[in-house]
C-alpha cells in the first residue's frame, strides 16, 4: 500500500478517405450507397484499369469499406435470384428494376442478420489482443506505437498503407503514437473517435460513454452523428465524450499521474468515495468490495494503492470509518 490519507439519391461520388480538418465536421459519407454503387457497377460489366484501381484504394482506405462491399454483392446475388417477369429478363441484369439506394437498404439489413448468424454460428471473434481482469499487457504495434492495456480489456487493430485503425471493444488502453502524419491513428470506442498522428493518450470506456487523457501531444476526438466539431484536447488535460448528449463539455485539466496510475498497477485516489474507490478495485478483482456501510460508502479518499490490494484498502476504510470487514470466497464486505 503507497499509502491514503483523507480529504473532504443520385449515384454517390467514390472519394478516398482523408484526414479530418481539424476545422471542420469529419467528413462520413454513406459507405453503404459508396459500396452499393461499386457493386453494382461491377456487376455491370468488368472495371476498366483505373476504376478497378479506384475500387482498390476505396477498399484498402478503411476496413469497413471492404465488408461493406462483401455485403452489396451478396445483397446482389440474392436479388438476381428473384424470379421477374420474362420481360425484364431480357434486359441488363438490375439496371432496369433496382436502384443504388435500395442496394444500401438492403445491405444495412444483410448485415445485421449476417452479424446474428456468424454470432450464431461461429460465437464472437476473438480480439486482437486481450486481458484478464487484474490482468495489465503492454504490445508494441506493427508500426511502432506501443499499446498498453489495462484490466479486463479487448483490442483489435487493423492497418492499411493509408491508415491505422484501432477498435477498443471494452475496458482502457493508453497509446504512444509513431509520428505519421500521412497515416493517421483513429482508436474507435463504439459511437467515439479519437484521432492523433503522434502523441499519447488513453482510452476508457465507462458507463456515460468514453474517457480521454492526453499525456503528450493532443487529439481530436468525435462522436459519430453528434453533428458537433472534433474536440481538440490537449496535453494534459481530459474529456468524457458522451453519446447521450449533443454538447460535449470542454476538456478540463487534470493529474496525468493519477490518471493514468495504472500503468504502475495502481489506483490513485483524489477525493473519490468509499463506493467510488470500491468500484476501480472491483475492475481488478474477481471478489469484488460490497460496501454496506453509509459512512465508509461516502467517507473521500487520497492516495495509492496496488490494484491487487483490494483487500488492505478495505480494512483501512473500515478503520478511518470504524466500521468491521469481514471476507469469504466470494467478496469482501464493508459493514
Amino acid at each position: 500500500m503507497t499509502g491514503m490519507t483523507t480529504a473532504s439519391p443520385t449515384a454517390p461520388a467514390l472519394p478516398t478517405r482523408s484526414p479530418i480538418p481539424e476545422t471542420s465536421l469529419p467528413s462520413m459519407p454513406s459507405i453503404d450507397d459508396i459500396a452499393s454503387a461499386w457493386a453494382m457497377r461491377g456487376d455491370a460489366g468488368v472495371l476498366d484499369a483505373a476504376e478497378q484501381a479506384e475500387l482498390d484504394a476505396w477498399l484498402d482506405a478503411d476496413r469497413r469499406h471492404r465488408g461493406a462491399f462483401v455485403r452489396a454483392q451478396a445483397v446482389l446475388n440474392l436479388l438476381d435470384a428473384v424470379p421477374r417477369p420474362e420481360a425484364e429478363q431480357a434486359g441488363p441484369r438490375w439496371q432496369r428494376w433496382i436502384r443504388p439506394a435500395a442496394v444500401a437498404a438492403a445491405v444495412g439489413g444483410l448485415a445485421a442478420m449476417a452479424a446474428s448468424l456468424a454470432l450464431f454460428l461461429l460465437g464472437p471473434t476473438a480480439p486482437d489482443y486481450a486481458t484478464e481482469i487484474g490482468e495489465q499487457r503492454q504490445v508494441t504495434l506493427a508500426d511502432g506505437s506501443l499499446a498498453a492495456l489495462n484490466t479486463g480489456s479487448q483490442l483489435d487493430v487493423a492497418y492499411s498503407h493509408a491508415r491505422r485503425d484501432l477498435t477498443l471493444r471494452q475496458g482502457e488502453a493508453w497509446f504512444r503514437v509513431a509520428h505519421n502524419r500521412a497515416r493517421p491513428f483513429e482508436v474507435t470506442v463504439g459511437r467515439v473517435h479519437v484521432r492523433a498522428t503522434g502523441t499519447a493518450f488513453s482510452v476508457r470506456s465507462v458507463a456515460q460513454g468514453v474517457r480521454v487523457v492526453v499525456s503528450e501531444g493532443r487529439v481530436l476526438a468525435w462522436v459519430d452523428g453528434s453533428g458537433q466539431r472534433p474536440m481538440a484536447i490537449a496535453r494534459g488535460d481530459e474529456a468524457l465524450l458522451r453519446t447521450d448528449i449533443a454538447v460535449q463539455a470542454p476538456p478540463v485539466a487534470v493529474d496525468v499521474d493519477q490518471a493514468l496510475a495504472w500503468r504502475r498497477g495502481e489506483i490513485g485516489l483524489d477525493g473519490e468515495t468509499g463506493l467510488q474507490a470500491a468500484a476501480e478495485f472491483n475492475r481488478y478483482s474477481l471478489r469484488p468490495i460490497r460496501i454496506r456501510n453509509p459512512r465508509a460508502a461516502q467517507y473521500r479518499l487520497v492516495g495509492y494503492f496496488q490494484t491487487s490490494q483490494a483487500q488492505e484498502f478495505a480494512q483501512a476504510l473500515a478503520s478511518l470509518t470504524h466500521a468491521k470487514v469481514s471476507s469469504n470466497g466470494n467478496e469482501i464486505v464493508i459493514e
